[in-house]
Protein backbone atom coordinates (compact mmCIF):
# COMPACT_ATOMS: atom_id res chain seq x y z
CA UNK A 1 0.00 0.00 0.00
CA UNK A 2 1.11 3.83 -1.18
CA UNK A 3 0.99 6.30 1.24
CA UNK A 4 1.24 9.80 1.38
CA UNK A 5 4.53 9.58 3.45
CA UNK A 6 6.19 7.04 0.48
CA UNK A 7 4.94 9.72 -2.13
CA UNK A 8 6.62 12.12 -0.36
CA UNK A 9 10.06 10.39 0.14
CA UNK A 10 9.64 9.77 -3.35
CA UNK A 11 9.65 13.16 -4.14
CA UNK A 12 12.21 14.28 -1.73
CA UNK A 13 14.72 11.49 -3.40
CA UNK A 14 14.09 12.58 -6.66
CA UNK A 15 14.62 16.19 -6.13
CA UNK A 16 18.14 15.42 -3.78
CA UNK A 17 19.35 13.08 -6.75
CA UNK A 18 19.19 15.71 -9.44
CA UNK A 19 20.68 18.58 -6.84
CA UNK A 20 23.30 15.83 -6.10
CA UNK A 21 24.06 14.71 -9.83
CA UNK A 22 24.73 18.03 -10.75
CA UNK A 23 26.40 19.61 -7.70
CA UNK A 24 29.36 21.69 -8.22
CA UNK A 25 29.23 22.11 -12.19
CA UNK A 26 28.70 24.64 -13.78
CA UNK A 27 26.31 23.61 -16.42
CA UNK A 28 24.63 21.94 -14.44
CA UNK A 29 21.14 20.19 -16.07
CA UNK A 30 22.31 21.38 -19.45
CA UNK A 31 24.41 18.56 -19.03
CA UNK A 32 21.59 16.61 -19.83
CA UNK A 33 21.19 18.27 -23.13
CA UNK A 34 25.30 18.76 -23.84
CA UNK A 35 26.31 15.41 -23.70
CA UNK A 36 24.14 13.16 -26.32
CA UNK A 37 24.52 16.86 -28.15
CA UNK A 38 28.47 16.50 -28.66
CA UNK A 39 27.95 12.63 -29.46
CA UNK A 40 25.69 13.53 -31.95
CA UNK A 41 27.64 15.80 -33.49
CA UNK A 42 30.99 14.09 -33.82
CA UNK A 43 29.40 10.69 -35.26
CA UNK A 44 27.28 12.85 -37.67
CA UNK A 45 30.19 14.45 -39.27
CA UNK A 46 32.24 10.81 -39.51
CA UNK A 47 29.18 8.52 -40.33
CA UNK A 48 26.37 10.80 -42.25
CA UNK A 49 28.06 10.23 -45.77
CA UNK A 50 28.70 6.60 -45.18
CA UNK A 51 25.00 6.06 -43.91
CA UNK A 52 23.75 7.86 -46.69
CA UNK A 53 25.01 5.83 -48.80
CA UNK A 54 24.48 2.62 -47.40
CA UNK A 55 21.12 3.09 -45.15
CA UNK A 56 19.85 5.35 -48.27
CA UNK A 57 19.24 7.87 -46.14
CA UNK A 58 19.45 11.77 -46.34
CA UNK A 59 21.33 13.91 -44.63
CA UNK A 60 18.26 14.54 -42.60
CA UNK A 61 16.19 11.67 -41.82
CA UNK A 62 20.12 10.20 -40.81
CA UNK A 63 19.94 13.40 -38.32
CA UNK A 64 16.52 12.12 -36.61
CA UNK A 65 17.97 8.42 -37.12
CA UNK A 66 21.54 9.15 -34.82
CA UNK A 67 20.22 11.24 -32.67
CA UNK A 68 17.40 8.72 -31.41
CA UNK A 69 19.41 5.78 -31.40
CA UNK A 70 21.38 8.10 -29.20
CA UNK A 71 18.63 9.07 -27.04
CA UNK A 72 17.48 5.46 -26.41
CA UNK A 73 21.15 4.24 -25.64
CA UNK A 74 21.25 6.92 -23.05
CA UNK A 75 18.36 6.12 -21.41
CA UNK A 76 19.07 2.17 -21.08
CA UNK A 77 22.61 3.33 -19.97
CA UNK A 78 21.56 5.28 -16.86
CA UNK A 79 18.22 3.76 -16.34
CA UNK A 80 20.72 0.13 -16.11
CA UNK A 81 23.53 1.96 -14.36
CA UNK A 82 21.92 4.41 -11.72
CA UNK A 83 19.13 1.27 -10.57
CA UNK A 84 21.85 -0.91 -9.61
CA UNK A 85 24.18 1.74 -7.70
CA UNK A 86 20.80 2.95 -5.92
CA UNK A 87 20.72 1.24 -3.00
CA UNK A 88 24.81 1.91 -2.64
CA UNK A 89 24.41 5.95 -3.27
CA UNK A 90 21.64 5.68 -0.28
CA UNK A 91 23.26 3.24 2.28
CA UNK A 92 23.71 5.88 4.71
CA UNK A 93 19.87 6.77 4.95
CA UNK A 94 19.32 2.73 4.83
CA UNK A 95 21.51 2.82 8.11
CA UNK A 96 19.62 5.08 9.90
CA UNK A 97 16.21 5.58 8.74
CA UNK A 98 13.40 3.02 8.30
CA UNK A 99 11.19 3.59 4.73
CA UNK A 100 10.44 1.22 2.12
CA UNK A 101 13.65 0.44 0.32
CA UNK A 102 11.98 0.22 -3.45
CA UNK A 103 11.47 4.04 -3.38
CA UNK A 104 15.13 4.09 -3.76
CA UNK A 105 15.19 2.45 -7.17
CA UNK A 106 12.45 3.99 -8.48
CA UNK A 107 13.89 7.40 -7.55
CA UNK A 108 16.90 6.47 -9.19
CA UNK A 109 15.40 5.49 -12.24
CA UNK A 110 12.89 8.35 -12.72
CA UNK A 111 16.08 10.85 -13.49
CA UNK A 112 16.74 8.75 -16.08
CA UNK A 113 13.00 8.88 -16.89
CA UNK A 114 13.34 12.44 -17.22
CA UNK A 115 16.89 12.87 -19.04
CA UNK A 116 14.38 10.36 -21.52
CA UNK A 117 11.96 12.99 -21.47
CA UNK A 118 13.69 16.06 -22.36
CA UNK A 119 15.57 14.79 -25.12
CA UNK A 120 12.57 13.29 -26.89
CA UNK A 121 11.40 16.82 -26.70
CA UNK A 122 15.07 17.68 -28.21
CA UNK A 123 14.09 15.21 -31.00
CA UNK A 124 10.86 16.16 -31.37
CA UNK A 125 12.55 19.86 -31.99
CA UNK A 126 15.19 18.88 -34.43
CA UNK A 127 12.64 17.23 -36.61
CA UNK A 128 10.53 20.02 -37.01
CA UNK A 129 13.50 21.95 -38.01
CA UNK A 130 14.46 19.67 -40.41
CA UNK A 131 11.04 19.37 -41.79
CA UNK A 132 10.64 15.62 -40.72
CA UNK A 133 7.00 14.95 -40.30
CA UNK A 134 5.75 13.12 -37.45
CA UNK A 135 2.16 11.46 -36.59
CA UNK A 136 0.33 11.26 -33.43
CA UNK A 137 0.25 7.54 -33.25
CA UNK A 138 4.22 7.09 -34.20
CA UNK A 139 4.58 9.50 -30.87
CA UNK A 140 2.64 7.17 -28.82
CA UNK A 141 4.19 4.02 -29.93
CA UNK A 142 7.24 5.76 -28.41
CA UNK A 143 6.11 6.66 -25.64
CA UNK A 144 5.33 3.02 -25.21
CA UNK A 145 8.73 2.10 -26.02
CA UNK A 146 9.91 4.38 -23.18
CA UNK A 147 7.49 3.16 -20.62
CA UNK A 148 8.47 -1.23 -22.02
CA UNK A 149 11.87 -0.21 -21.31
CA UNK A 150 11.54 1.97 -18.04
CA UNK A 151 9.21 -0.79 -16.38
CA UNK A 152 11.85 -3.66 -17.67
CA UNK A 153 14.86 -1.42 -15.85
CA UNK A 154 12.69 -1.29 -12.94
CA UNK A 155 12.22 -5.08 -12.64
CA UNK A 156 16.04 -5.34 -13.71
CA UNK A 157 17.25 -2.85 -10.91
CA UNK A 158 15.48 -4.79 -8.38
CA UNK A 159 18.10 -7.87 -9.11
CA UNK A 160 21.14 -5.91 -9.77
CA UNK A 161 20.55 -2.81 -6.74
CA UNK A 162 21.00 -5.96 -4.30
CA UNK A 163 23.87 -7.61 -6.27
CA UNK A 164 26.04 -4.28 -6.51
CA UNK A 165 25.98 -4.46 -2.43
CA UNK A 166 27.69 -7.78 -2.46
CA UNK A 167 29.77 -7.72 -5.83
CA UNK A 168 30.97 -4.11 -6.24
CA UNK A 169 33.14 -5.24 -9.27
CA UNK A 170 29.37 -4.88 -11.01
CA UNK A 171 29.64 -1.31 -11.70
CA UNK A 172 33.08 -2.28 -14.14
CA UNK A 173 31.12 -5.42 -15.39
CA UNK A 174 28.17 -3.34 -16.44
CA UNK A 175 30.49 -0.33 -17.67
CA UNK A 176 32.05 -2.42 -20.35
CA UNK A 177 29.21 -4.67 -20.76
CA UNK A 178 27.12 -0.96 -22.38
CA UNK A 179 30.63 -0.20 -24.30
CA UNK A 180 29.91 -3.27 -25.92
CA UNK A 181 26.01 -3.13 -26.71
CA UNK A 182 26.43 0.46 -27.84
CA UNK A 183 28.74 -1.31 -30.58
CA UNK A 184 26.09 -4.44 -30.59
CA UNK A 185 22.95 -2.12 -31.00
CA UNK A 186 23.49 -0.10 -34.38
CA UNK A 187 23.28 3.10 -32.39
CA UNK A 188 25.19 4.93 -35.50
CA UNK A 189 25.44 2.76 -38.62
CA UNK A 190 23.09 0.67 -40.40
CA UNK A 191 22.75 -2.82 -40.30
CA UNK A 192 23.59 -2.96 -43.95
CA UNK A 193 27.37 -2.15 -42.52
CA UNK A 194 27.52 -5.44 -40.48
CA UNK A 195 28.92 -8.31 -42.50
CA UNK A 196 25.62 -10.61 -43.39
CA UNK A 197 26.98 -13.50 -41.02
CA UNK A 198 27.08 -11.10 -37.72
CA UNK A 199 24.10 -9.49 -38.62
CA UNK A 200 21.73 -11.71 -35.99
CA UNK A 201 23.70 -9.87 -32.80
CA UNK A 202 21.57 -6.99 -33.84
CA UNK A 203 18.55 -8.75 -35.19
CA UNK A 204 18.27 -10.38 -31.85
CA UNK A 205 19.31 -7.52 -29.66
CA UNK A 206 16.47 -6.24 -27.12
CA UNK A 207 18.13 -2.70 -27.39
CA UNK A 208 18.57 -2.62 -31.11
CA UNK A 209 15.18 -3.93 -31.83
CA UNK A 210 13.77 -0.46 -29.42
CA UNK A 211 16.04 1.60 -31.16
CA UNK A 212 14.93 0.73 -34.82
CA UNK A 213 11.22 0.78 -33.68
CA UNK A 214 11.84 4.33 -32.80
CA UNK A 215 13.78 5.14 -35.78
CA UNK A 216 10.78 3.88 -38.21
CA UNK A 217 7.97 5.63 -35.97
CA UNK A 218 10.15 8.84 -36.69
CA UNK A 219 11.25 9.06 -39.97
CA UNK A 220 8.85 6.82 -42.02
CA UNK A 221 5.85 6.94 -39.17
CA UNK A 222 5.59 3.03 -39.23
CA UNK A 223 4.85 0.81 -36.35
CA UNK A 224 7.34 -1.78 -36.36
CA UNK A 225 8.16 -4.95 -33.54
CA UNK A 226 4.39 -4.53 -32.05
CA UNK A 227 4.22 -8.11 -31.30
CA UNK A 228 7.49 -8.08 -29.45
CA UNK A 229 7.21 -4.58 -27.78
CA UNK A 230 4.17 -5.75 -26.37
CA UNK A 231 5.72 -9.14 -25.13
CA UNK A 232 8.19 -7.05 -23.84
CA UNK A 233 5.66 -4.99 -21.40
CA UNK A 234 4.22 -8.17 -20.54
CA UNK A 235 7.83 -9.54 -19.35
CA UNK A 236 8.95 -6.49 -17.66
CA UNK A 237 5.60 -6.90 -15.62
CA UNK A 238 5.88 -10.71 -14.61
CA UNK A 239 10.17 -9.33 -14.08
CA UNK A 240 8.87 -6.67 -11.69
CA UNK A 241 6.64 -8.70 -9.75
CA UNK A 242 9.14 -11.57 -9.33
CA UNK A 243 11.88 -8.88 -8.78
CA UNK A 244 9.90 -7.46 -5.90
CA UNK A 245 9.81 -10.55 -4.12
CA UNK A 246 12.91 -10.82 -4.14
CA UNK A 247 14.37 -7.21 -3.44
CA UNK A 248 11.71 -7.48 -0.21
CA UNK A 249 13.30 -10.53 0.96
CA UNK A 250 17.25 -9.57 0.47
CA UNK A 251 17.12 -6.03 1.41
CA UNK A 252 16.91 -6.68 4.83
CA UNK A 253 20.24 -8.34 4.80
CA UNK A 254 22.01 -5.69 2.54
CA UNK A 255 23.32 -3.41 5.24
CA UNK A 256 25.48 -5.85 7.15
CA UNK A 257 27.67 -5.09 3.70
CA UNK A 258 27.43 -1.71 3.79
Amino acid sequence: MIGKNDIDLYKQFVKTIFKMRYKGSLLGFFWVLLKPFFMFIILFVVFSSVSGQVGNLTSRQYAVYLLSGLVIFTFFNEGITWGMGSIMERADLILKINFKRDIVVISALTMALINFGINLLIIAVIGIVLNIHFSLLSALYILLIGLVMFLGMYGISFFTSIWMVYIRDLAHITELAMQLMFYASAVFFPIELIPERFRFIVQYNPIAIYIQSVREALTYQNIVNFKFVIGSLIASILLILIGNIYFKHSVKRVAENF
